[in-house]
């Protein structure tokens, strides 16, 4: 099994969220440069630092909601490379098995001949 579906969501994932982050980041820009009539909604503060705090807002939501996004992506791709590496250790074991004899054995488990 490839598990190709989960692979391409842990793509979408990643992806998604790093274009969250970028156009978060982008629209703190915009909200630095233009002035978006910003004192309409905070009018008891000075039109600069209103402009400062809302693109350190937009700045902030976008890593809130870009991070776990990439976090599960990331988290998704390393259970499913774990997944592998545990499979292909498995597949090794079992030729090894297959090829050991019950002589061999008595030599590579010196504490269970014994018994």
């Amino acid at each position: 099994m490839t598990y190709r579906f989960t692979r391409l969501w842990a793509r979408v994932l990643v992806i998604t969220g790093s274009i969250v982050i970028v156009l978060g980041v982008l629209a703190a820009v915009a909200v630095g440069i233009v002035d978006p009539g910003l004192t309409r909604y905070a009018s008891s503060l000075d039109p600069r630092v209103a402009r400062v705090v809302a693109a350190v807002l937009c700045a902030t939501a976008a890593v809130l909601l870009g991070a776990p996004l990439i976090v599960a992506g990331q988290l998704i791709h390393a259970f499913l490379d774990q997944r592998d590496m545990l499979a292909r250790i498995h597949r090794r074991l079992r030729r090894k098995r297959a090829r050991v004899s019950v002589d061999d054995r008595t030599r590579l488990f010196p504490r269970a001949a014994r018994r």
